[in-house]
């Protein structure tokens, strides 16, 4: 049986590259999340990641040219694992209301929840360019439904983005210790989200049955019944 283990060897240790890559590239990106949290998007210099990551300047710039491509790379590797998980929970809903809505709250709920992931986002003032996406799909389609007022896309999506942004800047946004710091945390979401939908025109009834959706984990909705819609 003839064998030429040359080319398999060679494959190999490019296979192992690529993981250690990955790897590394990993690394530098978990290790860019306090640092960007404390000091935000602009302040940081490359040394400042060099240091947080124990690597050297070349191997830095192996993986990015700048620190603002490092800060896009961690904003979406942090904000569409959030996404991830949300799509799965909103994908059966049929009423782009109640899909925005549920969305917002959980993944105001993920902020809250996950103190660094909340202070990356406050510091750095964005939700991911994902996260923007689909609630700029959502807000298309109540566009097309009449569901909302507001009927300028590029408004609508500031009108979202924006209060989502402020509101995980506000002291509430920060989970404090105690039994009850997750349902208190819910009920702010819940605010937060209101405030969306009544700037973005939707019908009060409708707005409050998008918020009693119960979120995975909880037992009731929150907030009084809902009227009819």
């Amino acid at each position: 049986m003839s064998a030429n283990p040359a080319p398999r060897t060679g494959q190999h240790r490019k296979a192992i590259g690529q993981v250690q890559r990955v790897k590394t590239r990993a690394w530098i990106i978990s290790c860019a999340i306090p640092v960007f949290a404390e000091f935000g998007p602009d302040i940081p210099v490359v040394d400042d990641f060099v240091k947080a990551a124990g690597i050297s300047r070349g191997t830095f710039y192996n993986y990015f040219q700048t620190t603002r491509e490092l800060l896009d790379a961690t904003m979406a590797q942090l904000s569409d694992e959030v996404i991830a998980s949300i799509v799965p929970v909103v994908s059966g809903m049929t009423d782009p209301v109640m899909r925005l809505a549920t969305a917002a709250r959980l993944y105001y709920r993920r902020a809250t929840h996950d103190p660094l992931f909340g202070a990356f986002l406050g510091s750095v003032s964005g939700v991911g360019t994902l996260a923007i996406a689909h609630a700029r799909g959502d807000l298309e389609e109540a566009m097309r439904s009449g569901l909302v007022a507001v009927q300028d896309i590029e408004l609508a999506q500031a009108v979202s983005v924006g209060v989502m942004v402020f509101a995980l800047k506000a002291p509430s946004a920060s989970v404090a210790p105690g039994a009850d710091a997750g349902a208190a945390t819910d009920a702010q979401g819940v605010a937060v989200v209101r405030a969306i939908l009544g700037g973005l025109g939707v019908a009060p009834a409708h707005a409050e049955a998008a918020l009693r959706v119960p979120l995975p984990g909880t037992d009731t909705p929150a907030g009084p019944p809902p009227t009819s819609v």
